[in-house]
Order: C-alpha cells, then sequence, then structure tokens
C-alpha cells in the first residue's frame, strides 16, 4: 500500500487527509517512533484489556520525506487489514479509534476532508 495524502479506513465514512503543513517533532510529541526504513509508525491498541500484542490496532504510518500517510486497523500480528466496523464488539473498537483519529486532528497530524 503506497503512502497517501487522503485516506479511507476500510469500513469508516470518514475521510482523513494527511496535512502538509506538518513538522517532524509533532509526530514525536504524538507518540510516533522512527523505524528502520525512515518512516514514522504509530500503533494503538483498539482492545486495551488485551494488551498491544495480542490487540487489533490502529496503526498509522507516515513517510521519511513527511508527504504521505498510510491508516490502517491490523489483526495482533500487524499483517492483515481488520474491519474493525464489522467486529462483534465494533462499538467499543470504532470509538477507541475514534478517539485516537481525533487526536491526530486536533495536533494537526491530519485533517477531516
Amino acid at each position: 500500500m503506497a503512502f497517501e495524502t487522503t485516506v479511507v479506513v476500510a469500513g469508516d465514512d470518514v475521510v482523513y487527509q494527511f496535512n502538509p503543513q506538518l513538522k517532524q517533532y509533532a509526530l514525536g510529541d504524538t507518540g510516533f517512533v522512527k523505524n528502520n526504513a525512515g518512516s514514522y509508525v504509530m500503533k494503538r491498541s483498539l482492545e486495551p484489556e488485551k494488551g498491544l500484542d495480542n490487540a487489533i490496532k490502529l496503526k498509522v504510518v507516515v513517510n521519511k520525506q513527511l508527504t504521505g500517510i498510510k491508516i490502517k486497523t491490523v489483526n495482533p500480528s500487524g499483517n492483515a487489514t481488520v474491519n474493525i466496523f464489522k467486529n462483534d464488539h465494533h462499538e467499543d473498537l470504532v470509538s477507541l479509534y475514534r478517539f485516537y483519529l481525533n487526536e491526530l486532528v486536533e495536533r494537526e497530524i491530519i485533517k477531516k476532508a
């Protein structure tokens, strides 16, 4: 999946847009960690009672050039996309998902399009 400037997560009806004015320090302030490829990654558990390693996660990745973003909800191992809107416990998952993305909107990492 390529980095995009506009993202729609599977099952969601909200379109998120990457903020082209983003500064690198803002990513560190919001919990992003630089990986070996130079991209900035943030993972948040959508099932906090299970811990990060065993939970469905929100994964947000910003490329090293700060020009594009990926937003996905993934399984515990992180190798498959999960549509949390079709999950049995989707109310709790979606609530936490929206909380994390709204925090990124407030911190001007992304915008609602």
